[in-house]
């Protein structure tokens, strides 16, 4: 009873917590939708808004000093004193003053070219946040798929683990079961219901971090995701113009490009302390009293030019030039650390997209193979043909390979969105965009053209070469490594299946017992006398024969001995389980081991008898299960007429 009052309340947590994750926002949303409202609210890409629309100001603030500056001055007084005249009064004065720059050792200018690249260096810095959060919002979106596919997949693994501890509890109260399987199963149920919570608490997690990028809770629908097609020619090359197309794109490395000429401005700015400053001023004033104070109103005007030259004011200038100098190696330090950051971030998203690409079939196939076993070992355990820990082995091993693909799945999506975003061009893929950001051919004082193989070398890492053992083949002799058991072969050298030198066959006589493949042999022209089975059972990947199944050759020997210009076909066959190919190899080497008996321990002349390997493509039963497995792994004679 108490355990089908967890089971209870579980169910009811799974599901209010579920529809609570499901019940808000809207029926269904794309990932365009989500980023496209992520850059048009976010706060922080606000506040990088923000910064170039300051910068954008201080350019405003600059071009100001090619203006001329009018001043107004005016006073209203009143005097009381004890000598002259008029010894109590009120006067009244006025000047307007006019001052306009003629020469500033080219500061003005300066500063404007500098803070001209500034607003630049802001619009990247706003244009690298916004791939940033758009990447942020395309992860948390995948995150969230990803999360609720596990949280489905771990409730059904759940429901089948409540269905047979079902069975074992009432088979156990009926007095046919044994206590020792209810206790395995409550086990195991209990590992269910942890993994059913934990991804409760993951998919809680990212649905916070979505509702901080985006806003607002997912929608109860989501759209599927598929960047492969929208990612451009530029990101399907090899790793070296990934790298030089993306220095072009990204950025936040822009941003370092812009921000070392702003830096250089900064030191001519510096630099124009040492010249003259010379302006060129007008003014005209009116005031009620003269100068001895007296009643008589009298003005005053004057044009004319002011030249002010700083002789030495405690060392400022040579340090505010020092100061721009050590700016400007600053800023090639950030640009450095760009370069590093965007290399690793696209060498590794490049990585994963292959070796993952090259991952999910197998996964699949692990993952479907897992399904077949699962249901069969669920209809044997039900007519008693499989223990418990069989079926719930086989269930767990499908959970776990099913998540293993939903999750490699996910990832293949979340690299290809961090390879996009590191070229800066995931926003451009996804067709989306901030309103109102002007271009930088409107804001900078120049556009800036550079070297990348100098500025950032496109460096391969050094595994880019050698990152598949799959496919890595060191002699060059058509076998890979991996099936190779002679990796040192001689170059040009003829090689067997497993990479091992081999001499060339001879011509006549044909010798019969070379392993073939089923492509290879036919039985149409043959004239068969007789076909039985060989008793001969194989251990698992193994094509080794034990002495004491010498005695099951008889028929053959037997076959043999009455047809004189008769010969034997071997027929090697190996079970489903395993790579297609290992299997192939694998049958062909049974057969051979079948084939070299008959000629040790018979003294048959092996130009009577040929091998032939089927690997998988003839079982006997078509599933994976041990019983199976053991059927199909079998040999197989014919005797022909010669």
């Amino acid at each position: 009873m108490k355990k089908r009052q967890i089971f209870g309340l579980l169910g009811l947590v799974t599901f209010s917590l579920s529809a609570q994750e499901s019940s808000h926002g809207m029926a269904s949303a794309s990932l365009e939708q989500y980023v496209s409202k992520s850059i048009n609210s976010n706060p922080e890409i606000q506040a990088s808004w923000r910064q170039l629309q300051i910068a954008m100001k201080d350019v405003d603030i600059a071009k100001s000093g090619y203006l001329p500056s009018i001043d107004v001055l005016a006073s209203s007084a009143y005097t009381e004193r004890n000598y002259g005249l008029d010894q109590e009064y009120a006067g009244h004065t006025a000047e307007i003053r006019l001052t306009q720059l003629l020469y500033d050792g080219f500061f003005t200018s300066s500063q404007v070219s500098r803070f001209k690249q500034a607003q630049v260096v802001r619009y990247y810095e706003l244009m690298g946040e916004i791939e940033q959060k758009s990447l942020e919002t395309s992860l948390a979106y995948m995150d969230v798929q990803l999360y609720r596919e596990l949280l489905s997949l771990a409730e059904k693994n759940l429901i089948t683990h409540v269905d047979v501890f079902k069975q074992i509890e009432e088979s156990v109260i009926a007095g046919v079961g044994r206590r020792a399987d209810l206790e395995q199963i409550s086990g195991r149920l209990s590992l269910s219901e942890s993994n059913v919570l934990t991804e409760l608490s993951n998919l809680h997690d990212v649905t916070a971090r979505f509702l901080r990028l985006v806003g607002e809770k997912p929608a109860e629908a989501l759209a599927e995701v598929s960047l492969s097609e929208a990612m451009p020619e530029s990101v399907k090359m090899d790793i070296e113009s990934i790298l030089l197309a993306a220095y072009e794109t990204n950025p936040s490395f822009n941003a370092t490009i812009y921000n070392i000429d702003a830096q250089r401005f900064a030191i001519d700015s510096a630099r124009s302390r040492y010249h003259p400053q010379i302006n060129l001023t007008a003014s005209y004033g009116a005031q009620t009293r003269d100068e001895a104070a007296l009643n008589n109103t009298i003005s005053e005007a004057s044009v004319g030019v002011n030249f002010s030259y700083n002789i030495y004011n405690g060392g400022a200038d040579r340090a505010a030039i020092r100061q721009a100098l050590s700016q400007v190696d600053l800023a090639k330090d950030l640009r450095d650390k760009a370069c590093v950051d965007m290399r690793q971030t696209i060498q590794i998203a490049r990585n994963d997209i292959q070796n993952i690409s090259e991952q999910l079939p197998s996964l699949n196939a692990h993952r479907l193979s897992s399904d077949r076993v699962k249901s069969a070992y669920m209809d044997q355990f039900t007519i008693g043909e499989r223990s418990l820990l069989d079926l719930l082995d086989s269930e767990n091993e499908y959970y776990e390979s099913s998540r293993a693909y939903v999750q490699a799945t996910y990832t293949l999506e979340k690299a290809r969105a961090r390879l996009l975003a590191a070229s800066g061009v995931l926003v451009k893929a996804l067709g989306v965009s901030r309103n109102g950001v002007a271009s930088v051919s409107e804001l900078a004082e120049k556009e800036l053209r550079y070297d990348p193989n100098h500025v950032c070398p496109a460096t391969r890492t050094s595994l880019d070469d050698e990152r598949n053992i799959l496919k890595r083949d060191s002699d060059s002799d058509g076998i890979v490594d991996l099936w190779d058991d002679c990796v040192n072969s001689a170059p040009g050298a003829l090689v067997d299946d497993f990479g091992c030198e081999a001499s060339a066959p001879e011509p006549e006589p044909q010798a019969m017992n070379t392993p073939a493949s089923a492509a290879d042999f036919t039985l149409d022209d043959a004239q068969v006398l007789a076909s039985f089975s060989i008793n001969i059972s194989f251990a698992s990947n193994s094509s080794k024969i034990s002495s004491e199944y010498t005695s099951s050759l008889a028929q053959v020997i037997d076959a043999l001995e009455q047809y004189d210009n008769a010969g034997v076909i071997i027929h090697g066959h190996a079970s489903l389980d395993g790579d297609a190919a290992y299997n192939q190899r694998l049958s062909e080497r049974r057969a051979s081991a079948v084939a070299a008996l008959l000629t040790e321990s018979a003294g048959i002349d092996s130009r009577r008898i040929t091998s032939v390997g089927y690997g998988e493509t003839r079982p006997l039963v078509d599933e994976e299960s041990i019983a199976a497995n053991a059927k199909n792994r079998r040999i197989e004679a014919t005797i022909i007429q010669l």
